[in-house]
């Protein structure tokens, strides 16, 4: 990846705000017009501008209704400090990192908490996943970027904050067909009915992709429900309901540098023989209540069950086949006293898991003899206390949260001894941060947050020892951060630079053994520090042209760090890029037709703790056609899109410290996809 191709990421972006800023002198302080934009993730009610964190917030439109909508991707490489891998092996999930928080997971999202639609979707000993989420129906997505734990308790490295489309002025019915290379088939339905007191909205979705690489294909059905109701305007109440089934999703994994280079689109061999991949199903069921007691008072509460259902087959013998039964819950509840320039929140969380998890013999794809039984449990109770003050210019958000955990795991498998075993963590976490309004144009931000991460369960069984029972060795992760800097927007433009330093104790690492390949152990490492600056901008350059830019830069090490009886302090950590940024340009006419394209850079990533190969750096491009036409009461929109344009061979996802070198997972080469949507 040629530095001077992110340099010049990084020029379009400083150059543009300045250019915007010139312009803006010029123009009367009428055409000002900022948009009050409240971050429901901050728990109380502040708008973006006078946030002292790092955020950006996505609204969809037309355009994002014509992306492929086969990773979450897609809606979040044009935000600086998150970097996202994996978008194409549907067995494993979009891999995702805020400021390399994250970068680490063996599957799914690790250290960040999700939370769709006001209910958490993050497990409480915090494993995530959006497998069941279809794409097609979000609406808005803020992401708050520090470590906040004293909102959210564990795996709070940063917050992904998820509403669903659920409101509307006219009842409506949507059905969108897209078709594309590989196989590619998505059809979604989706439809809003009510009165003004009363809405409700369903999707049912299914799509299926034969994928790029051998054995990587995947098959999937959603349904989302989302009921709305208002007793008064003091009283609302909502319930979701959401089921998603999986039956395959099939597994190619990692390569080697060479197998990568001459034929990306193989699977490895082992994979193959052992029918590596897995079939999910999983449901969730939720309501949340808002009530305003008066001018003054407001109680939230919510409650929430889920069941989740994992058979995975991994490419070995001993235990490479996993039957896992997951149950997990919550309820919340809160209560804010506002008065005219101060806001509190009171309230406390409670969440339970139980995970079933089972292991038998891989016997070429077929399940053998059993060789794990073990129920396992992570309880944990949260209370927390936020308080938002204003003063004149000056914004003070603050507060603290103090997590009780507990983890049980009762040994079935009692042939080998009872490894059964109990373990209790306690965590406080405060943060402070202050906003000052410089003027209409400019905010200054800062902030000191702190953080926490417990190993899942899943790390907790993985025990490199061959034992039953959880790993012994394995700490929590603990993290502080110190943020500050500067935003700012107009009627025409918006922008945002921060600089942060990020310091862990305690990094969990992810590592793999010659007995178990595909199978992620994980170990503690000493500390590590991490310094980065985040740029973003966006400006309506005129009625029809949009320019939306970002760079990130990220500077990782291990400060202390001995694996192996060697030193490794001073490394740069493994699995996020030191420089990533992307360009994108939209235009949009007044009679509908509209047009993105999208260039991402990625730096080349260091792929082991050692640091002694990297995945190289890519440019890739992305197209996307489409235009809306209303003929009586029908919306009808075709779409064409293109991705990877220039069909690039290049690295969607590095499996750190992969056993026998096999680092890479390749990205699918160029893809084209197209399609209908009907709106009645």
């Amino acid at each position: 990846m040629s530095s001077r191709l992110l340099f010049f990421l990084l020029y379009i972006t400083i150059s543009t705000k300045q250019y915007a800023q010139e312009i803006t002198k010029k123009d009367s302080i009428t055409t000002i017009n900022l948009e009050s934009v409240t971050v429901q993730a901050a728990r109380i009610d502040i708008e973006k501008r006078a946030l002292p964190y790092a955020t950006a917030i996505i609204k969809t439109s037309n355009i994002d209704a014509i992306k492929n909508q086969l990773s979450i991707q897609e809606y979040l490489n044009e935000i600086p400090g998150i970097y996202v891998q994996n978008s194409s092996n549907f067995a494993q999930d979009a891999r995702i990192s805020i400021r390399g928080i994250g970068s680490r997971s063996a599957f799914g999202i690790r250290g960040i908490k999700l939370i769709v639609d006001g209910i958490p979707e993050t497990t409480p000993d915090g494993q995530g996943q959006l497998d069941n989420i279809n794409l097609d129906i979000i609406e808005t997505i803020e992401l708050v970027k520090s470590g906040v734990s004293a909102l959210y308790g564990n795996a709070s490295g940063g917050i992904i904050n998820i509403n669903t489309k659920k409101d509307f002025t006219e009842p409506f019915i949507n059905f969108k067909t897209t078709f594309g290379t590989n196989s590619r088939q998505q059809y979604n339905a989706t439809a809003g009915v009510g009165s003004k007191n009363s809405k409700a909205v369903f999707h049912l979705g299914y799509q299926s992709f034969d994928g790029y690489r051998d054995n990587s294909g995947f098959k999937q059905w959603n349904f989302n429900g989302n009921f709305a109701h208002k007793f008064n305007d003091n009283l609302k109440l909502n319930v979701l309901v959401n089921y998603s089934d999986s039956p395959l999703a099939e597994d190619a994994g990692g390569l080697t540098r060479e197998q990568f280079e001459n034929n990306p689109r193989q699977a490895r061999q082992a994979n193959i023989d052992f029918n590596s991949g897995e079939a999910i199903s999983q449901y969730k069921i939720g309501t949340s209540l808002l009530w305003n007691i008066n001018k003054k008072n407001v109680i939230n509460t919510y409650a929430f069950i889920s069941g989740r259902s994992f058979f995975g087959r991994l490419p070995f013998s001993f235990g490479g086949i996993v039957d896992l039964n997951r149950n997990y819950g919550g309820h919340g509840s809160s209560v804010d006293f506002k008065l005219a320039k101060n806001d509190l929140k009171i309230g406390y969380d409670l969440s339970f898991q139980e995970d079933n998890r089972k292991r038998f013999v891989n016997e070429q794809g077929i399940q053998g003899a059993n060789t794990l039984n073990q129920n396992e449990k992570f309880n944990t109770i949260g209370v927390y206390a936020l308080d938002y003050v204003q003063l004149s210019n000056w914004s003070i958000y603050g507060g603290f949260r103090f997590d009780h955990q507990l983890l049980k795991v009762e040994d079935s498998f009692l042939d080998n001894g009872n490894d059964s075993s109990s373990i209790t963590l306690n965590s406080i976490n405060p943060t402070i941060g202050l906003t000052y309004k410089l003027s209409t144009l400019l905010n200054v931000f800062g902030n000191f947050s702190t953080a926490f991460e417990t190993p899942t369960l899943s790390e907790l069984s993985a025990n490199p020892s061959g034992e039953q029972g959880f790993n012994p060795n394995l700490k929590p992760q603990k993290s502080r951060t110190i943020e500050f800097g500067i935003r700012g927007a107009t009627k025409r433009f918006n922008y945002q630079l921060t600089f942060y330093n990020l310091d862990t104790k305690n990094d969990l690492v992810p590592f793999e053994l010659e007995s178990f390949p595909d199978r992620t152990f994980f170990n503690n490492a000493g500390s590590t520090s991490r310094n980065g600056i985040e740029t973003s901008l966006s400006y309506q350059l005129t009625p029809k042209w949009k320019l939306n830019t970002s760079y990130t830069y990220s500077s990782f090490k291990f400060d202390e760090y001995i694996a192996n009886d060697t030193d490794l302090s001073g490394n740069i950590l493994p699995g996020t890029p030191e420089h990533f940024g992307s360009v994108a340009v939209a235009y949009n006419t007044s009679k509908s037709f509209f047009a993105k394209l999208q260039l991402n850079a990625v730096d080349a990533i260091w792929v082991n703790d050692t640091n002694t190969e990297k995945a190289p750096g890519y440019l890739t491009a992305n197209v996307q056609l489409g235009y809306e036409k209303k003929w009586r009461q029908v919306e009808i929109l075709p779409f064409l899109g293109i991705t990877n344009l220039f069909d690039k061979n290049f690295v969607d996802n590095v499996r750190i410290n992969a056993f026998g070198s096999r680092f890479y997972e390749s990205a699918p080469g160029v893809q084209v996809y197209g399609g209908l949507q009907f709106r009645f």
